[in-house]
């Protein structure tokens, strides 16, 4: 058996995705995970290409860029250190929808996302958190996007909402 990282551990610890989840949940997240580094510009993965890794941001900023038809490549969110990246590949077969290119010099830990899935499916301890966290980090993705639409249509400035502020 190996001995995890230190440095792993405490980066995943104190990320925003597994803060204040108990140390026994974490211990058996880390086996399954690596720190990535990414130099500024480089392409972390494309739309449409199949990505089996679920991203922790710890520095840096990648953009997301969508290819759409007549406008060609259009960025659709910046992500910054505790941002989660490629959350398909823990949902769903894997393929982006959206390329990920480092903005700035990019360090990441990458997380196995099918045997991810698998300890949520076997652990509902571990699954509950997990779940927890990509519901929340979907929720900001979701709000920001509804900004993002409201700044594109609007001929007025768009009221921001503040993460954690309620909707009525």
């Amino acid at each position: 058996m190996s001995v995890p990282d230190p440095l792993l551990v405490e980066e995943l610890s104190t990320s925003p995705f597994a803060a204040g989840w108990p140390h026994r949940i974490v211990s058996e997240v880390v086996p399954i995970s690596r720190q990535v580094l990414y130099p500024a510009g480089s392409i972390i993965f494309e739309q449409n290409a199949v990505n089996r890794d679920l991203f922790l941001i710890c520095s840096g900023l990648v953009g997301l860029d969508m290819r759409v038809p007549a406008r060609g490549n259009v960025r659709i969110l910046t992500l910054a250190g505790g941002e989660l990246l490629a959350w398909s590949a823990l949902l769903g077969d894997g393929q982006m929808t959206a390329t990920a290119t480092a903005l700035e010099p990019v360090r990441a830990i990458a997380i196995d996302g099918s045997r991810l899935s698998d300890l949520c499916q076997h652990r509902p301890d571990i699954g509950f958190h997990v779940m927890t966290r990509l519901a929340e980090s979907l929720s900001h993705r979701l709000t920001a996007t509804r900004l993002q639409l409201l700044d594109l249509y609007s001929h007025t400035t768009p009221h921001v909402l503040t993460f954690g502020a309620r909707e009525h």
